[in-house]
Formats: C-alpha cells, structure tokens, sequence
C-alpha cells in the first residue's frame, strides 16, 4: 500500500471530510478523493459510506483504519529518531555560566562531550548572573549555570541542582602544613592527623584552628573583589585585613600559582584546585561552607538535542 493512500484515508477518516482532509494534507479534495479511490481499487472493498454531507467508515474501514494508525505514528516516530541522528552530524549546544564556572567548573566536561560527539560544536560563554536570564529568555544560550545564585522563584525556567561547591583552605604541598595534615583523595577533602591536634566542630576545623593555620602559612592571599565566594570573609580572623595586604594577586590563577610555588595560603573552591589536590602540589582543609551549583534551562520547553547530550555527559562524569 501506498504510505500517501493511507495517510489521506487516515485523514478522511479522522474528519470525516474529505474538504477538511484535503487541506490537512495541503491538497485538493480532488487529489485526496483519487487518492481514497486508488486505495479501494487495491483493497477490493470500499473504505467509506459517502451519504450526501455525511461520511462514515465501512467494516473494512473501520479494521484498516487501526492499521493505519500504527503505521503512520510508527513513520513519525521512525522520522523523529532519523531527524535525532541527522542533528548529531551538525549542531551546536550553548552555555553560559560567570566567570568562574565557565573557566573551572565546564571545561571539565568539554573534552568528553567532544570525544563521544565529534561533529557538534560545545561554546561555553561568560557573563554576569543578571545577564543569563535575558539569555535564556532570548534563546541566545541552550543552558546557564549558576553557582551561589539561585534563580528566582518567580522565572519560568527549570532547576536541577548539581552539587554543592565547598571552600578549602589551601597552602602548597611543600609548607610544613604537611606535618599536621594529611591529604587524602579528593573526594574526602583533607584529614587532620588528630581531633587533638585540630579541633573541630561537625568534621570541620573550628575558627581557632583556621586562624591559628592562616597566621602560620601567611601571607593570607585574598581572592579578587569580584570573588563570587564572598562568604570566605566569616572564616578569617579579625586581625587579618584585606584594607592593606602584603600581597595583591587580582586573579584566581594567580593565586594558584604563588601557591603552587610555596607562598602564603588562601581560600579557594574545590573545582579550582581540585587536580592539584589530587595530585598532591596543593593541601588544604575543607571549610563548613558549600555554594549550590544550579543547571538552569526554561520550562516548558524542548531542549535542542545537543543540549540534552551535552547534560548526559555532566550527569555521567559528575556520578564517578
């Protein structure tokens, strides 16, 4: 059977018209008329009962028609998943997140979204909290990442929380801050030799015994005036002011690397220093302090596909 045949009769018998079928199709009620007919010639039997303005389906109809149906959702489905496999070919997923997520947080995901999907293009954009909604809004961005931001209640857009981003107080892994902590992987942050030895409330090192490790590790580096993690400042003791340093680094990176050199100690967030941790040119305390990093997308709404591959890779890298 011809798959147009059977769409038009589909169609008919969906309206009960064949006018009303004809424009569905964007033919003429002619055109679907000869296709009805061509259709009944090849199954022998008539489809419809033709009565002045009243249409209705025959027995043979009626059993024709289920089939119908089931073949014709069948090809949409088959056209869907083809147009699916044709977006993989050529396509982009933009996102967009602050200066620190977009420098520490999604590059880590670039190079296996790239590895499973060679032919899609990944942009990941900077720019301010404020300016991600009217991106979202503008269909400029596919996602936006917020980290100690979250959205407000009252936009139409769809939340998924990722993980939470903590603070450590880190110093390089050649200070003498060896002899009194010991890293560990990562993903346990830092053990304390002993509860003796570093007191602590909940797991974490209480305000004495941070105070006691900044003034011995100094200089204290702080971080930019545009530091996202503002919060870092309830950790410091009074006598440490960021009026007047004795050294100013006006980056992230920078911190690093004074750090990674044997100088001074700071506060940074996980996601910054976490390949160093891991590789032990960095030590640090984790502090009792996290920020909510948030996917954000509008609700509502069907995401691009590349969008929800670019997502897949997140969810997978983020569950080892």
């Amino acid at each position: 059977m011809d798959i147009q045949h059977l769409r038009a009769f589909y169609e008919v018998a969906r309206w009960r018209s064949f006018s009303k079928a004809a424009k569905e199709l964007y033919l003429s009620q002619p055109a679907v008329s000869r296709q009805i007919s061509s259709l009944e010639a090849e199954v022998g039997l008539p489809l419809f009962v033709r009565m002045a303005n009243h249409i209705s389906l025959t027995e043979a109809g009626r059993k024709l028609l289920g089939y119908a149906e089931e073949i014709i959702r069948t090809l949409e489905q088959a056209n869907r998943t083809i147009q699916d496999l044709r977006d993989l070919r050529q396509g982009t997923v933009t996102v967009a997140a602050d200066s620190y997520l977009s420098n520490y947080f999604l590059p880590r995901f670039a190079g296996e979204f790239h590895r499973r999907y060679p032919s899609l293009q990944l942009q990941i954009r900077t720019h301010a909290h404020g300016d991600l909604y009217n991106l979202l809004a503008g269909g400029e961005i596919d996602l936006a990442f917020f980290c100690g931001v979250e959205p407000s209640e009252n936009l139409p857009l769809t939340l998924e929380p990722l993980y939470q981003e903590r603070l450590y107080l880190v110093t390089s892994a050649k200070s003498t801050i060896r002899s009194t902590m010991k890293t560990t992987d990562v993903t346990d942050g830092v053990t304390l030799k002993s509860k003796r030895e570093v007191p602590e409330i909940n797991g974490f090192p209480n305000s004495l015994r941070i105070a006691e490790l900044i003034s011995e590790y100094s200089p204290f580096l702080f971080p930019p005036s545009t530091y996202v993690f503002s919060n870092y400042r309830e950790f410091l003791p009074e006598e440490i002011s960021a009026d007047d340093p004795p050294v100013i680094v006006d980056s992230l990176e920078g911190i690093k690397t004074l750090l990674l050199n044997g100088s001074g100690c700071s506060i940074l967030p996980e996601s910054l220093i976490k390949l160093e941790l891991e590789q032990r040119v960095l030590q640090g305390v984790p502090l009792n302090c996290t920020y909510p990093v948030i996917l954000t997308y509008p609700k509502d709404f069907r995401l691009p596909h590349p969008a929800l591959l670019f997502i897949g890779v997140i969810h997978k890298l983020m569950s080892k």
